[in-house]
């Protein structure tokens, strides 16, 4: 058992760089940093509150809030049920988009973005809870049918073309970063006095909260190019 309020819960079964530390942020780095995602919603919020969305894009700036305080809470306590838990929520916004990218693309009914949304975000929260990988392997699965999905959009839409390659340019460079997090790899000696600050996870976290505000452009412009 580590050290620290969050003592009796059972550890991550995925560890990252950053050292615990024996106070009510486990790892304060990465639970800062989740802030980040809600400053995404805040920002997605202000953009669609000044032309509401009527589509399934409407709930993007709850999702994001709401991914932002399950990764925040996971990287507060650093416990195995808060890691599946934060694993759980993730299947909402890609489930949602996954959804309907599958409409816009003409592969389903728009009628039937909500049965497909719940097919997708309640497959992907409950597996973490039978096994945290099979969690991380729904999520990938997931993003990458919707970057290939979103990458055949971008030939008939071509106004969400610069921010599919923003948004590419971010999630990859930033998934390669999370991969070696994971992993032990490039990670700030847990001695030196940025131990808390300059490690690969809390990269992820600022360059995927940044993605999301393009990803919800994309949806954004799909929606409206449907006219929903």
């Amino acid at each position: 058992m580590r050290p620290g309020p969050w003592n009796t819960l059972e550890r991550a079964a995925y560890d990252t760089c950053e050292p615990d530390v024996a106070a009510l942020l486990a790892h304060p780095g990465e639970t800062l940093s989740g802030l980040a995602g809600l400053v995404a919603a805040a920002v997605v919020w202000h953009e669609f509150h000044r032309a509401p969305a009527r589509g399934p894009a409407r709930f993007l700036p709850a999702i994001l809030a709401l991914l932002s305080a399950a990764s925040m809470l996971f990287h507060a306590t650093f416990a195995a049920v808060f890691q599946q838990l934060d694993l759980a929520a993730i299947p909402l916004l890609t489930g949602l988009l996954l959804a309907a990218a599958l409409v816009h693309r003409g592969h389903a009914s728009r009628d039937r973005w909500p049965a497909l949304f719940a097919l997708f975000a309640g497959g992907g929260a409950v597996l973490p809870f039978i096994a945290t990988a099979a969690g991380y392997v729904a999520v990938t699965a997931q993003a990458l049918a919707l970057l290939w999905l979103w990458r055949a959009l971008a030939r008939t839409h071509p106004a969400i073309r610069a921010d599919l390659r923003r948004t590419v340019g971010l999630l990859f460079p930033a998934a390669a970063l999370l991969a070696l997090d994971h992993a032990g790899i490039a990670c700030t000696s847990p001695g030196s006095a940025w131990a808390h600050v300059l490690q690969p996870h809390i990269a992820w976290h600022l360059a995927a909260a940044a993605a999301c505000v393009f990803i919800a452009r994309i949806e954004r412009v799909l929606e409206g190019d449907a006219r929903w």
